[in-house]
């Protein structure tokens, strides 16, 4: 089941224990189905003589060689973040581009622990440069100021009903989220990169923002459409006013795209 279009608040996915098992509501978010219960029988096929088949990379595989935690660098959510109430983990909405595996750990530091019931919110541009919820605008560019999210966090205005690109997943006991997305554009002034926000309980503790290794750009945006139709990139990695290398993503090749990865450290 997939929880797409639900018009859940962020904090109300905390709440709805009376109502949904925190269990099945982490499955719903991840788009998977929770273990039956004794006594239910399964439709599972019946086994075969067959191998086992070699299951796919994962984007989670990345977080092994991730090195040690560190903490996240805070950032502006600048003038693109608005409360999509967009709860799932495949927030494609049918834009073109090069397909893209997430996989965050939101982490305590300096223990390392993950963190469990964490809100994780990610939005980005597509894959010519441009944010939904804002009609017209310009590659790169928001909304004017429109108040503020249920965190007290400031928000645009959203000048039409778009929420593609943007997605909101909670964090397991092992801390871990995933997102389906395609490869971001790049805009004017900016690299390639994604936005993310942290929340827990009444607070947000994250606002930060992910980078990708400039040549795996290179080779996205020369390599297919729609990013061949936004050529003229003119700023990368060391120009860019927000990255950092301890925000720079952990990417693999996998079919047809690529995987991205990185512990999310919080104080």
């Amino acid at each position: 089941m997939e929880l797409g279009d639900a018009e859940f608040g962020r904090r109300r996915l905390l709440a709805a224990g009376g109502l949904l098992s925190l269990g099945a509501l982490l499955a719903a978010c991840h788009g998977t189905s929770p273990p039956p219960t004794a006594g239910t029988a399964s439709a599972a096929a019946p086994a075969t003589s067959a191998a086992p088949s070699t299951p796919p990379p994962s984007a989670v595989d990345l977080l092994a060689g991730s090195g040690p935690c560190v903490l996240t660098p805070e950032t502006i959510a600048g003038p693109t973040w608005f409360d999509a109430h967009a709860v799932r983990s495949n927030i494609r909405d049918g834009r073109p581009g090069i397909p893209l595996e997430l996989a965050f750990r939101v982490v305590h530091l300096p223990a390392c622990t993950p963190v469990g019931q964490a809100v994780v919110d990610l939005w980005q541009c597509d894959a010519l440069g441009v944010y939904s919820g804002f009609a017209g605008a310009d590659p790169g560019q928001g909304g004017s100021a429109g108040g503020t999210d249920e965190y007290g966090d400031r928000q645009s205005a959203v000048t039409d009903g778009e929420a593609w690109l943007r997605g909101t997943q909670v964090t397991g006991p092992d801390g871990l989220v995933r997102f389906s997305t395609v490869y971001p554009g790049w805009y004017p002034t900016r690299t390639a990169h994604l936005h993310l926000k942290v929340h827990l309980a009444e607070s947000t503790v994250l606002t930060t923002q992910l980078f990708f290794d400039d040549t795996v750009s290179d080779t996205v945006y020369a390599g297919s459409d729609p990013y061949r139709q936004h050529p003229g990139r003119d700023t990368r990695n060391d120009r860019d006013a927000f990255y950092s290398d301890t925000a720079l993503l952990r990417l693999a090749p996998a079919a047809g795209g690529w995987l991205g990865a990185l512990n999310l450290g919080v104080a």
